[in-house]
């Protein structure tokens, strides 16, 4: 006999078939099709005696995971007796599996072309066979892709969350009004403040019935290997370090899956060097971390600076271990990356270039506004302009060059140095919030340094200039 998940996986095989023969996907009659067979094996009622079951679902980076963690939390704290599944993309695997607000981490790889609806149907068909058997009474959708919000439906939760298509808006070939009729409650997109932090509680608030007020962010490792990296740290230093002076480790990153927010290696080199000699009280010593992909670019680093004062563990461990090791440091010198938002989430103070030039208009959807490093002082360094060739650029993300360092190329190690000494400023004053410093020209051609503060985090008014 056939089981109830494999009648439905049929089911949705022959729609696959019949969308694929006449080139589009019919949303409603994929609902139309499969609602009875889900009503048929209990889909639509929650199983008794059984605890709820949840399914957190989230398909972007590991900054945005990091960003979505005060959501998780909050989940657990309305669903106290719950058993939560997180449904993640694979590159938040590491920080999903130590979660301790979820009972079980899945991973969807997501193997299929994103850019083609088709493909990502059959994926998901495929792949609705590890979720099936759970019977889900809720799926928070916290997503980027519209094929994730058809795998919501796919997979039988019985209550679906999302944003409306007015408010919403997801990535991928699918247009999201379509895709509303997957879900049984759209929620308008009403955040308190700019931060993706607010965007993702902003979700959730509206089900749960209250405003969320412990907004800070979360990643988590085992205290063991936080413990494994303070002995190494130590022991890495070789005596004798400067004379008199305590040893100080700044958190150095270099990659990113973006090229255009990667600030050249070179200018690395030089700022490096300019804190090494502004800091006479302490021993700086550099920690590179980062993928097997940096490696390469954290030895040239190494072999710009004196021996010993880089240690480059780039590729060398997992993404937890790299945040264990990470939160051993005094501060994040480096680039926008996922590590930049799990320094913040450790209370490292920031120092980071971004490629949105400060000429741009600055929007709640613009990149520094929605992704600044979350609840620590932060100083974020910007071109003043535009290159020539990227005057067209989106007012997202600013520079129109996504392969490679473009824009962000003009910031100089000097004027990175002058935002160190603004952060260092900070933190001696207690100041929280995140500073925009950039460099232009007046009438005169002279080169005049600005500052414009995005407003305290706690909570966040909008953008104060």
């Amino acid at each position: 006999m056939t089981s109830g998940v494999e009648q439905i996986r049929q089911k949705m095989l022959e729609i696959y078939q019949k969308d694929e023969e006449l080139h589009r996907i019919d949303t409603n009659e994929i609902v139309r099709e499969l609602e009875p067979l889900f009503v048929a094996q209990g889909y639509r009622a929650h199983r008794e005696g059984e605890p709820q079951r949840i399914m957190i679902q989230h398909d972007s980076g590991v900054g945005d995971f990091i960003n979505l963690s005060p959501s998780i939390r909050e989940i657990r704290r309305a669903y106290p007796d719950a058993y939560i599944t997180l449904v993640v993309y694979s590159r938040g695997r590491d920080l999903a599996a130590t979660c301790p607000y979820a009972d079980q981490m899945i991973v969807n790889p997501r193997l299929a072309d994103w850019r083609n609806p088709m493909a990502m149907f059959r994926w998901n068909i495929d792949f609705v066979q590890k979720l099936l058997p759970m019977h889900y009474d809720i799926c928070f959708n916290f997503v980027s892709w519209g094929s994730a919000v058809m795998l919501s439906y796919l997979c039988g939760a019985a209550r679906r969350i999302g944003f409306s298509a007015e408010t919403g808006g997801c990535g991928g070939a699918f247009p999201y009004a379509a895709l509303e009729v997957f879900l049984t409650d759209r929620v308008p997109r009403k955040a308190r403040g700019t931060h993706s932090v607010y965007s993702y509680l902003s979700l959730i608030e509206p089900i749960i019935g209250h405003a969320v007020n412990d907004c800070q962010t979360e990643v988590w490792f085992l205290s063991q290997e936080k413990e494994r990296w303070q002995k190494k740290l130590q022991e890495q230093v070789p005596p004798p370090p400067r004379t008199g002076v305590p040893v100080r480790w700044m958190a150095v990153v270099l990659g990113g899956t973006d090229g255009r927010k990667q600030w050249p290696v070179a200018s690395y080199v030089e700022l490096l060097q300019l804190i090494r000699e502004k800091e006479t009280d302490v021993d700086v010593r550099f920690l590179v971390i980062g993928g097997p992909e940096n490696r390469n670019d954290g030895d040239h680093l190494a072999a710009g600076l004196p021996e010993h004062v880089v240690w480059n563990i780039a590729g060398s461990m997992n993404y937890r271990e790299s945040v264990a090791a990470l939160s051993c440091c005094s501060c994040y010198i480096g680039n926008d990356t996922g590590l930049m938002h799990a320094a913040a989430a450790v209370g490292l103070p920031v120092l980071t270039p971004n490629c949105y030039a400060a000429e741009l208009p600055m929007t709640e959807r613009s990149n520094p506004p929605a992704y600044y490093p979350f609840g620590v002082p932060a100083v974020i360094v910007l071109p003043a302009h535009l290159m020539p060739e990227c005057q067209r650029a989106d007012a997202v993300m600013g520079c129109a060059q996504p392969g490679h360092p473009h824009c962000i190329c003009q910031i100089p190690p000097a004027l990175m140095l002058k935002g160190y000494c603004i952060l260092k400023e900070m933190i001696r004053e207690k100041q929280s919030g995140t500073i925009l410093f950039y460099e232009t020209e007046d009438m005169h051609q002279e080169k005049v340094t600005v500052m414009k503060r995005l407003s305290g985090l706690f909570p966040e008014k909008g953008l104060q200039w």
